[in-house]
């Protein structure tokens, strides 16, 4: 990609953003109709095309003059979620305030503005757009599609605009605004456009309100991808591998004794202990269970953005989201060389682990070959191991092999092609959604 295209396609974006902000889709049309008759409707022998050129003029003319003396001085507050799910509606309230007598919110308009959607030269250059390579010459070499594509993906979703009508009180108004994210990850906000439209909806009149805002897209959650068997290659149908959990109350086995603090309950203090020792005893029980499962989502590729790593992600939060049903979230979950413990299965521990798959990016700088290590320490101490990939090569093969040649229970979910056979066969799940 040549740089000069680059400034071509930036320059073309701001000056359309620039005609969006002043004409509608119909003043759109009715400019046009006005500036193509200029070559013709002047010559007052045609008649008829005089008349529609004249009659557009008026009405743009109309236009101008009913957004003459409109005043913008307003200030808004977004109430955005936390979390949101890509492909879902979020309908979000926004409290719109007049600073002055003058700004009238009645016939206003809003709309968000994205935050600076254009990507850097570097990121143009380095990133290619699915299915580019079926484009003829001419348009790969242009990269006009590979520019739209990354201006769309970077806002995230469609940016409408909505009519400002709602509950008034004081000098605000509240209304609902929504937005239709297409994409996971973080989607912010630069402001928001406040404008009024012409008498006849031709024109519009307003000013950028500079209020930055944003939220986290959760990968799509399917609803028809099944959870694979927890039993791995080369496991036992229950695993011997369990872990030691705190637990109060009675039926556990006493761990051990230790000093009395407040939120402690009284129903577990070791009185024979506390009366030796002259101060407040307790009794710390514990339980063993299953030692869970550890999820591995393979990053260590070199395209900036892949279809199928998109898919395992999306087949990574299905499963995370049967597990927290099941209460059996795994203890780890590991993006490349990210990690976060996942506790126990609580909310907060599911929004943890789906946060990271919202912000999982390829690791175009580093090798599979250099973690394995890691994945095989996290491994050791699981009962079951799901390894997600969008590359499944003999060399990934290979790894998990061994990890399953060394009593490692494996699971693995990949999109794509997969290269040659293995032993892990029956225990290999592709993900098509399809």
């Amino acid at each position: 990609m040549k740089k000069r295209h680059y400034k071509w396609y930036s320059a073309t974006y701001r000056f359309n953003e620039k005609i969006d902000r002043k004409l509608t889709m119909t003043g759109k049309v009715v400019f046009l109709c006005a500036f193509a008759l200029v070559f013709f409707g002047l010559n007052t022998r045609v008649s008829m095309l005089f008349v529609v050129f004249s009659l557009a003029l008026a009405l743009l003319a109309a236009d101008a003059l009913s957004l003459m003396f409109k005043s913008f001085d307003f200030e808004f507050e977004r109430f955005l979620p936390d979390f949101v799910s890509k492909g879902k509606l979020v309908k979000y309230p926004v409290v719109l305030r007049s600073r002055n007598e003058k700004s009238s919110t009645e016939n206003l308009f809003y709309e968000e503005v994205p935050a600076n959607p254009m990507p850097s030269f570097e990121v143009f250059a380095a990133t290619q757009e699915p299915g580019e390579e079926k484009r003829n010459s001419f348009d790969r070499k242009m990269g006009y599609y590979r520019w739209k594509w990354l201006i769309d993906k970077n806002c995230g979703g469609k940016y409408a605009e909505f009519a400002v009508a709602g509950k008034k009180s004081g000098d605000g108004i509240t209304f609902y605004a929504d937005f239709m994210p297409e994409r996971r990850g973080k989607i912010s906000f630069g402001g928001a456009y406040i404008f009024h439209k012409g008498v006849f909806g031709l024109l519009k009149k307003g000013k950028i309100i500079d209020n930055p805002g944003s939220f986290l897209v959760l990968p799509e959650i399917r609803e028809s991808f099944e959870i694979p068997a927890s039993e791995g290659a080369f496991s036992a149908e229950k695993s011997e591998k369990v872990r030691e959990t705190q637990e109060t109350g009675s039926g556990f086995e006493l761990k051990s004794v230790r000093d009395f603090v407040p939120g402690d309950s009284i129903r577990t203090i070791h009185w024979k202990s506390s009366a030796k020792s002259g101060q407040l005893r307790t009794k710390e029980f514990y339980k063993e269970v299953d030692s869970g499962s550890v999820f591995f989502i393979d990053n260590f590729f070199e395209e900036r953005y892949s279809e199928d790593f998109e898919k395992i992600l999306s087949a990574a939060a299905t499963v995370l989201n049967l597990m927290q049903k099941e209460e059996t979230l795994p203890q780890f979950i590991f993006v490349g060389k990210e990690s976060a413990e996942l506790p126990d299965s609580s909310k907060k521990s599911f929004a943890t682990a789906l946060s990271m798959l919202a912000l999982a990016e390829n690791n175009a700088g580093d090798k599979f070959e250099n973690c394995i290590e890691t994945l095989s320490t996290a491994a050791q101490n699981a009962s079951t191991l799901f390894f997600f990939t969008s590359k499944y090569d003999n060399s990934r093969r290979d790894a998990l092999e061994m990890l399953a040649g060394s009593g490692i229970s494996v699971r693995i979910l990949y999109a794509g092609e997969a290269e040659g056979a293995s032993e892990l066969g029956e225990y290999e799940t592709k993900i098509d959604f399809d």
